[in-house]
């Protein structure tokens, strides 16, 4: 990844990219205990998830890795450093050495283990999304401990995002749990659902909620994670809806040939254009499966939960659960690229214009082809406007 790249990533928005360092730095000197992490080198890394294609016999599967960026030079971020993957067995090893230079001692490694929690919690989400962060830091207990700078998110905006959420699972909630509760009367039947609600929507264990557990069929030592993924889901489906218009304004402009290429196109080589325009036709391939992917499983989860709520067919929904973190994750990898494009793309064109120079344009089509995976057919080529 070069600069450019790796500067479009970190600047565009949270969906794939935390950047550790620069929100650390907002943090009140009063307030650095609740800096994310203990060690300081953490503290000025950056956090990004990389898509990646998953099993080679289905090609719309997806692996997700968490990589830790750690910039060699902190007034510069850009300007490279090392990339660890988390996934890899040897990063605790790696981490250690890195802050210690040497043996780490008991204390260090004490601190380590503290920051791993945090580390892990990222490994466990699918995306960076703030929603999403502060979601699963309520779910393990972690939220007092981090700064709210981190999450990244306003009250307004939580409770904008979280009320159509619940008001989806309450509707379920009700549903499943019909003829439960009966001869209470209507306050006390709101109680007891909104019970059930606030135990799915914490996520964390299943006590008291086990009828819920049995009606759905649900494994209990699997519901915390079924039940997160399930938020999630919600979730990319409100995320999405809200994005949908100003997705399609991207999508149209990168359609075009006139607009999706440098002003000065003509002066390209014919070599260099043959080479342009296929990674271009392959990042419109890769916008339009991924268009289809994500609205195809916001499809099929609608359609199992009207099917549920409106028609008391459950058995669709039930194996949609069963599936969710498929789902969940099928939602980040799609929606969280869309997001990131869609906020890269947005500065570019605010910065320069529909119609861009070939180093802007070259710059931003970098970026989208990057977060988009597509795949190189060719050695980089220096493009000069």
């Amino acid at each position: 990844m070069n600069r450019s790249q790796l500067r479009n990533m970190i600047q565009s928005g949270r969906a794939v990219a935390l950047n550790c360092y620069a929100i650390g730095k907002s943090v009140e000197k009063e307030e650095k205990e609740k800096l994310l992490f203990q060690n300081d080198l953490l503290n000025k890394s950056v956090i990004l998830k990389r898509y990646e294609p998953g099993m080679p016999t289905d090609p719309h599967s997806v692996m997700v890795n968490t990589i830790v960026y750690f910039p060699y030079d902190m007034t510069n971020v850009y300007d490279g450093g090392e990339s660890v993957n988390f996934s890899d067995g040897s990063f605790h090893g790696k981490l250690a050495f890195k802050i210690s230079k040497s043996d780490p001692t008991g204390e260090l490694l004490e601190r380590i283990g503290e920051d791993m929690k945090f580390l892990n919690m990222f490994d466990d989400m699918h995306s960076l999304d703030p929603f999403l962060f502060k979601t699963k830091a309520e779910q393990l207990e972690m939220d007092d401990k981090i700064h709210p700078a981190y999450f990244a998110i306003s009250d307004a905006e939580w409770e904008k995002i979280k009320l159509p959420i619940r008001e989806k699972i309450s509707k379920l909630v009700s549903k499943a749990l019909d003829g439960m509760g009966e001869g209470a009367d209507n306050l006390a039947r709101q109680q007891y659902v909104e019970r059930f609600l606030t135990k799915i929507w914490e996520a964390r264990d299943v006590e008291g909620i086990e009828p819920f557990i049995k009606a759905m069929q649900i494994q209990p030592e699997n519901a915390p994670e079924v039940f997160f993924a399930w938020k999630a889901v919600c979730y990319y489906q409100v995320r999405y809806n809200d994005m949908l218009n100003s997705m399609k304004a991207l999508f149209q402009w990168v359609g075009h040939n006139k607009l999706c290429s440098p002003m000065n196109h003509l002066s390209l080589m014919p070599d260099e254009k043959r080479k342009f325009e296929a990674k271009r036709d392959g990042l419109r391939q890769k916008m339009r499966e991924g268009y289809i992917i994500a609205n195809k499983v916001i499809a099929e989860y609608e359609d199992s939960y009207n099917k549920f709520v409106e028609e008391d067919q459950p058995n669709l929904f039930m194996s949609f659960l069963d599936n969710s973190e498929d789902s969940y994750l099928s939602l980040a990898s799609h929606v969280s690229v869309a997001t990131h494009s869609l906020n890269l793309w947005r500065w570019y064109v605010k910065q320069y214009g529909k119609v861009m120079r070939s180093e802007q344009f070259f710059k931003l089509f970098e970026g989208l082809t990057m977060l988009y995976g597509v795949e190189e057919e060719v050695e980089t080529m220096a493009w000069v406007s």
